[in-house]
């Protein structure tokens, strides 16, 4: 008896001390809640800036048949409607119709910049401006003042173009792939393959240069990552999705070039371009943008199932962090910093993500 008396003294601290162990050892801190904090909402149809407004930090947008920009601080600095089609970007904004000879184009604050002399339909990405030829199978590079820089001329249509500061990209329904330079040197040229129908669905081009991204294909469609290297193209990553999709698709890299986002079928996927490391993120309907923080890593995917769009919230790695959805006839998606601004019907709303 005198023996158990000790042996359960020694056992009472020793399992109070390896409590304590444990305790510490294993005690991490709990993950902080992501957080949508309402900032403010305007109307985005009147302009409530004053006529000496700068422009210089002016955020594009586009609801329905309206267009403009607005500030950071919820002041919409211009509005902008048009009858057929508007390109619009931070820095330029021009509306054009289906048979327009000439296109006027304007600086963000309402100063004509100038004329696109050819017939087509202008594309504008930051200070960037590119028409599409008739006949969909050219495109034009312009210069600050609309006229052609360099004209490239392919065989079949284009399907998917997308520019970066790294040069531009464009895929072609016979599913070749071109990128090129700034100066229209054609940088990479490649056809993915693998497909019974090779369409190019979607496409883009890391902010270097140095990496083009697609999904391909119908009947086996597919994800493909090519890189620049010496005087040839590397295929670094190729992977077939589980489910197709004919529509077009949004391919998307992230600004340091580490990571790729694109549309499957069956959400939005993430791939690391160094590993191929991939994963897909359920969402419902299509989605219509990607865009980075200019703060963190943190991704904003805007996507639309009939009139419901949904904002989707990721981190890395392929981390879904929260989302929230609406009801509108147009929407529209910015970020800027660590604030997201929501275009709703003829509403713009600025929240902001906490972590908390």
């Amino acid at each position: 008896m005198e023996t158990m008396k000790k042996r359960r003294k020694l056992l009472v601290p020793l399992c109070v001390s390896l409590s304590l162990v444990y305790v510490i050892v294993a005690a991490r801190p709990l993950r902080k809640e992501l957080q949508f904090l309402p900032q403010w909402t305007v109307d985005a149809t009147k302009v409530t800036a004053p006529d000496n407004a700068d422009f210089s930090a002016a955020i594009p947008f586009r609801l329905g048949q309206t267009a403009g920009y607005f500030t950071a601080d919820g002041s919409i600095l211009r509005v902008i409607t048009f009858p057929y089609k508007a390109a619009i970007s931070p820095a330029y904004y021009a509306p054009y119709g289906t048979s327009d000879r000439s296109i006027a184009f304007f600086a963000s604050d309402g100063t004509k910049a100038g004329d696109i002399t050819r017939a087509g339909f202008p594309f504008f990405w930051e200070d960037k401006q590119y028409l599409f030829l008739p006949g969909g199978a050219a495109f034009a590079k312009l210069d600050g003042g609309g006229q052609v820089q360099w004209t490239y001329e392919g065989y079949a249509p284009i399907t998917a173009f997308s520019s970066s500061q790294g040069g531009c990209v464009a895929g072609y329904a016979d599913g070749t792939v071109v990128a090129f330079t700034d100066d229209g040197a054609v940088a990479q040229q490649f056809a993915p393959g693998g497909s019974a129908y090779p369409v190019i669905l979607g496409a883009d081009v890391s902010a270097s240069g140095a990496l083009v991204a697609c999904v391909s294909g119908q009947d086996e469609q597919r994800l493909v990552i090519a890189k620049k290297s010496s005087n040839h193209t590397e295929i670094i990553h190729h992977e077939y999705l589980p489910e197709q999709a004919t529509r077009q698709r949004v391919v998307r890299f992230s600004r340091d070039e580490s990571t790729v986002y694109y549309d499957r079928a069956d959400g939005i996927g993430v791939t690391d371009c160094k590993t191929g490391k991939s994963r897909c993120i359920p969402l419902r309907g299509n989605i219509l943008s990607v865009q980075e923080s200019d703060t963190s890593r943190t991704v904003f995917v805007l996507s639309k199932a009939g009139s419901t769009y949904t904002v989707h919230v990721i981190e890395p790695f392929a981390i879904s962090a929260g989302s929230f959805s609406f009801e509108a006839q147009a929407a529209c998606m910015m970020v800027r910093g660590d604030d997201l601004f929501v275009g709703r019907n003829g509403s713009i709303s600025c929240i902001r993500m906490v972590r908390r």
